[in-house]
Parts: C-alpha cells; sequence; structure tokens
C-alpha cells in the first residue's frame, strides 16, 4: 500500500463534502475549524460542492467531481471530510481511484465516510485515515481536543502514533442551531475492556459498523484475513441517541454469518456512543458469548469513532493487541 507525504506546515488542506451538506447551516464551526488550521501554519481551499445543502452535498456527480478536481490538484495535501450521513456510497462508481492512487493524499473522516476508506483501501490501495472531521472535532468549541490534535499529528505528519492511552471522553449532546460556543463539560474516566484476553498483531481495517455492512457483496468489500479489525457505533436515527443495541448485535451476527471473525487476528471496538454503562455491559456481554470461541482477543473502550476525543486510525497500519500489558499500539504506518 501507498502512505501518503506527512502533512507539514505550509501545505494545503482541502474541506471536503463527500456526505451530508450542512456546511452552510453549521457554517460558524466551518469557519472556526478553518481558523484553526490557518493559526496551525495551514492554507484551506474548498471543495466545489461544499456548501451545497442536502443528504448530499450536491448531486452524487457533483460530489464525485469536486472530489476527483482535488485528487488531482497537486497542491492539496490532505482531504479533510466535512462530517457523515448515509449517501457516501452513491459517489463510488464516479471516483478516480486510479487517481488517487496516482496523487496519493491525507484523507480524513469516520462514520459515513467509512464507506469510501475502504474503497481508497481496496481500490486505490492508498492509506487513509479514520479520524477527525471539520464539523465535529476541528469545529469544536472553543478550540480542538489537544489529545484528539495529538494523535492526529501522530497519524499524518510525524507518522509515529506508538501506544495508544485511553482517557475520559465525552458524548454529551450539543444541539448546534442552539449552542455555538458552549463547551462540553461532561466527562466519563474511561479505561479499557478486555472482553477477550490475548494478544495479536495485524494491519488495521475496519470502520463504522453498519456502514460497513453497506459494502458487504460488493467489490469495495476489504479482504479481512489476518487483519485487526476495528470497529465501532453511529448515532441512532435521530441526533444525539444511541444506536439501537439489538441492531449492533444483530450487525455483529451479519458479520459472523459472512465468516468475517474466522480471519480476522483481534477485535478493537471503540466506545459506543451514549451508551450507559448498562447498556455496554449487554453488549460486551453479547459479544463475548457471540465471539468467545473464536481463537483471538478482543479490546473494548478505544477513544474512536462517536465519543470525543478520538484518535486517528491509519487504515493498514501495523498494529498489536496485549490483554497482558494492556495496551493497543500502532507500531507504523
Amino acid at each position: 500500500m501507498i502512505t501518503p507525504q506527512p502533512l507539514r506546515k505550509g501545505d494545503t488542506v482541502a474541506f471536503i463534502a463527500p456526505s451530508s451538506g450542512l456546511a452552510k447551516i453549521f457554517e460558524y464551526r466551518v469557519k472556526r475549524a478553518e481558523n484553526w488550521f490557518k493559526s496551525q501554519g495551514f492554507k484551506v481551499v474548498y471543495a466545489r460542492n461544499f456548501w451545497k445543502k442536502g443528504f448530499l452535498a450536491g448531486t452524487p456527480e457533483e460530489s464525485a467531481e469536486a472530489l476527483n478536481e482535488l485528487i488531482q490538484d497537486k497542491e492539496v495535501r490532505a482531504l479533510i471530510s466535512l462530517i457523515g450521513g448515509e449517501h457516501s456510497i452513491q459517489l463510488l462508481r464516479y471516483i478516480d481511484f486510479k487517481a488517487f492512487r496516482k496523487n496519493p493524499k491525507i484523507f480524513t473522516g469516520f462514520s459515513d465516510i467509512t464507506v469510501l476508506h475502504l474503497a481508497f483501501y481496496t481500490q486505490s490501495r492508498v492509506k487513509t485515515f479514520y479520524g477527525p472531521m471539520i464539523l465535529t472535532q476541528f469545529g469544536e468549541y472553543p478550540e480542538p481536543h489537544k489529545y484528539m490534535i495529538e494523535y492526529f499529528y501522530r497519524a499524518v505528519s510525524s507518522q509515529r502514533i506508538g501506544k495508544i492511552r485511553p482517557t475520559s471522553y465525552t458524548d454529551q449532546f450539543l444541539d448546534w442551531s442552539k449552542y455555538k460556543n458552549k463547551k462540553r463539560t461532561n466527562y466519563k474516566k474511561n479505561h479499557y475492556v478486555w472482553i477477550k484476553k490475548g494478544e495479536a498483531k495485524g494491519e488495521l481495517v475496519g470502520g463504522c459498523l453498519p456502514s460497513i455492512l453497506r459494502l458487504a457483496g460488493t467489490r469495495y468489500f476489504p479482504n479481512l484475513k489476518n487483519k485487526l479489525l476495528f470497529l465501532e457505533t453511529p448515532e441512532g436515527d435521530k441526533p444525539g441517541t444511541p444506536y439501537d443495541l439489538e441492531r449492533a448485535i444483530s450487525d455483529i451476527v451479519h458479520l459472523m454469518e459472512m465468516e468475517i471473525f474466522e480471519k480476522i487476528r483481534g477485535l478493537v471496538l471503540g466506545i459506543p456512543y451514549r451508551y450507559s454503562e448498562k447498556m455496554k455491559e449487554k453488549l460486551y456481554i453479547s459479544i463475548k458469548n457471540l465471539l468467545g470461541g473464536y481463537d483471538f482477543p478482543i479490546l473494548a473502550n478505544v477513544n474512536f469513532g462517536h465519543t470525543d476525543p478520538i484518535i486517528t486510525i491509519p487504515y493498514g497500519a501495523l498494529a498489536r493487541i496485549s490483554s497482558k500489558r494492556n495496551e493497543f499500539v500502532i507500531v507504523n504506518i
């Protein structure tokens, strides 16, 4: 796989909207993110479709064309996604994957952006980054979280991540249309949970649980043999609600029926968004009951996905997990 060039001060980053078109509605968060990047010494440009509204920011053709333009632009070093959604899958047939391999760039995002990550992974063989987005992290008040920034820079600039330390997290929901300048303060202590103990080493592939399943049966679904699979759950059907526990369990069974768990070396789970301790306990017990018979360790409560702050995970990076050492280490990118 190809690793993009590290991000350096003075480089140009592009704000892209490959999924939901919410930039105009929450323009103040976009501008806050832009100001942060500029304060760090970067130049910022916008995709042509960026300010369009809707389930997608423009038609699938428009969104993909805007993305393809920035892929071809040799001045652009990084593509930072606006936010997730439901419809990035509509872009796949229009993306120029060969051009992305010829012009590899840092590409970040999570949730529905999983679909694009896996497409770039399978079709372009370029390492992308499951990590922060414009509205959700870089546009946070009063500034992006220091933990998130630390691991973002480790991944895209130094390209040496190392040991991941768990940290306190928040899944506090703020209505961005009402609270423009309110800091989230409801943080919960966090520690790793070993659903099944053991040690494993492999390349990282994964993303948002239902988004991965959206690609089942397509040419974009990855080969997971000998991989460390990372999974996390999104918001529910309404903003600020958890993804149904029953659906999460059913999604795991879906992966079982696809015989995914016969292939992987280990499983790493993000903190479930808006789950109470009782819901988390029920989820973890269900996963243990379903997957306990497989020969791989399962680590839960890692800071990635829909809670904050989050780490940045490079697709295809070599990593290891060890219950004996109670650690998750991304060895190299």
